[in-house]
């Protein structure tokens, strides 16, 4: 029984999406790129965001937990950064970026005292210049630089982009006086100001500290000095600093402006002695270090990338030590010289009561990881470190803090390296799997010409969406008698010639369960000879195959 009813109206939840917009608005001469994210709940304060060198938008994901209203202006005008301030040292865009914040401020009906500028190194420079050209109350600057144009001149594609061609001295001066007469021109004591710096950091010496004798002058000027021994490079200060970064900004955005005056904060000095006798202890204790940040195969061999050491240190001071990955498997092993790699971050990520360097705990794979004479079947993979000088030889399973699949067609075999946080697993088996007849094959034209072999088709696994274009790895492969070659195939969405073979009542999605060879696959390498062309499919744990029909190869 039909009866009347209304149209469908927008579903209201779906229009209270909190997620970032990115927007382009022309204020004025320039176009200004921003994300907005507007407020959760009762939170009307706007904090708006200015990015440092090589951000596109300011703190990424750490202002997640802010609730209030988020708008993030990123720094490029005509192709470039202009510090916010001037691009090619025209100074309009200050204009244009003004107005920006304004128009927000108008829709979302707040006023002045309850904005909130926030940024790190050029964008800490942002929020203080434009709160105090532009009297806002409440301003929060990590490290920001005083001489715009010093820091600028030479700084990569900052200096042509801000100072113009040539980056010619009167510019650079001109730029180095932009803080200063901001300052200079300071009426309304009345803000709340919170720069951030560390001892640690060169540009305290050289930025940040010609700004404290004028921000003194301010009612509540609060600067917080960051002492760790993990603060060694300039971008560590904000890594450091971020819970109280943080908790500052969740009180400004609420309405409450902490008084903390000048602080430090961080740890003291390490006692040496103390510091000694723990990674000395930590070194004795039977435990190494092994994860994987990276696993690539490329034209038959793996190249991998990771972190590698012997925590805490001898008593004897660092001491070298050497690296080797493991293959196990029924109690045989195979093992390959690791290179030791530079780190400069290891002091942080793994810092265990006390500071240690750990300069040379990488590691990468030494020469080519082919595994040419490698039996097949399933291995688990770990890594020996060996410290001569010390005695020690320890070895740990290799983890991995993001899931790992790669695979990669080799001769008459397929190498899989596979895992996790859970450890990693290589898999070597023939590159020619199971005919099964619950995958959906149709070739498409198979033919060769001088030497190359042109061929497509659709190939997919009914149940396994095949949605993108990692969903599987396709390999040709030419089998005659007694050898095998295999070459990869590329994936191809193309819904037209897929969806016909989709089974009626499937609701899966198939649209790349298209293999392709592009130009061609070059098989000038490959015996003359009769060949059956196949066709393998890799997905999940599963090696499929497929007859795609005869080719006869003939000397050139």
């Amino acid at each position: 029984m039909k009866s009347a009813l209304p149209p469908l109206s927008p579903n209201y939840a779906t229009q209270r999406n909190r997620a970032y917009q990115e927007s382009v608005e022309v204020h004025g001469k320039w176009p200004v790129e921003f994300q907005f994210r507007p407020a959760q709940g009762d939170h009307p304060h706007l904090l708006v965001v200015f990015s440092s060198v090589g951000s596109k938008y300011g703190f990424g994901n750490a202002l997640e937990s802010v609730k209030c209203n988020i708008l993030r202006i990123r720094d490029h005008f005509d192709g470039a950064a202009s510090y916010y301030v001037a691009r090619n040292m025209d100074f309009t865009v200050t204009d244009s970026i003004q107005a920006l914040i304004e128009d927000h401020m108008r829709r979302l009906r707040v006023t002045r005292d309850e904005v909130t500028l926030l940024g790190a190194s050029k964008g800490g420079s942002a929020a203080l210049y434009y709160g105090l050209k532009y009297d806002y109350k409440n301003i929060v600057a990590s490290t920001p630089q005083y001489f715009l144009g010093s820091y600028s001149k030479g700084h990569g594609q900052l200096g042509d982009a801000v100072l113009g061609e040539g980056q010619p001295d009167e510019n650079v001066a001109t730029m180095d006086a932009v803080m200063k007469d901001v300052l200079a021109r300071r009426t309304d004591l009345k803000r709340n100001i919170y720069v951030v710096s560390s001892p640690g950091d060169y540009q305290y010496e050289q930025e940040v500290k010609h700004y404290l004798p004028a921000l003194r002058e301010y009612e509540n000027f609060n600067f917080l000095f960051v002492e760790s021994p993990t603060v060694r490079r300039h971008d560590e200060v904000v890594r450091q600093a971020l819970p109280s970064i943080l908790s500052i900004v969740y009180s400004l955005t609420e309405g409450a402006a902490p008084r903390w005056g000048e602080v430090r904060i961080g740890s003291d000095a390490q006692d040496p002695a103390a510091a000694a006798e723990h990674l000395a202890g930590l070194r004795a204790r039977d435990t190494v270090l092994a994860t994987l940040q990276r696993a690539e195969f490329a034209q038959g061999s793996l190249k991998l990338k990771g972190q590698a050491f012997l925590p805490g240190v001898s008593p004897d001071g660092p001491v070298a030590e050497t690296k080797r990955l493991v293959l196990e498997k029924d109690g045989e092993t195979w093992t390959y010289p690791l290179e030791s790699t530079k780190e400069i971050r290891l002091y942080r990520d793994y810092f265990d009561e006390y500071f240690c360097e750990y300069a040379m705990g990488g590691f990468a794979s030494e020469g080519e990881l082919t595994f040419s004479g490698l039996p097949r079947g399933t291995y688990d993979v770990s890594v020996c470190v060996t410290s001569e000088g010390e005695g020690i030889e320890r070895r740990t399973r290799l983890i991995s803090p993001n899931a790992v699949d790669r695979r990669q067609a080799c001769g008459d075999s397929e190498l899989l390296l596979r895992g996790g946080k859970g450890g990693l697993k290589l898999v070597k088996r023939n590159i020619v799997g199971h005919d099964s007849a619950g995958v959906c094959f149709a070739p498409g034209k198979v033919e060769e010409r001088d030497r190359t072999i042109h061929a497509d088709g659709v190939l997919f696994l009914p149940g396994r969406n095949a949605d993108r274009d990692t969903h599987a790895f396709y390999c040709l492969v030419l089998q005659g008698k007694g050898e095998c070659h295999s070459f990869p195939l590329g994936v191809r969405k193309n819904p037209d010639a897929v969806r016909p073979h989709k089974l009626s009542g499937d609701l899966g999605t198939y649209d790349f369960g298209y293999f392709t060879t592009g130009s061609g696959v070059d098989v000038s390498g490959v015996p003359a000879g009769k060949y059956t062309l196949l066709v393998s499919m890799s997905v999940g744990g599963a090696l499929f195959t497929k007859k795609a029909g005869k080719v006869t190869l003939k000397n050139r």
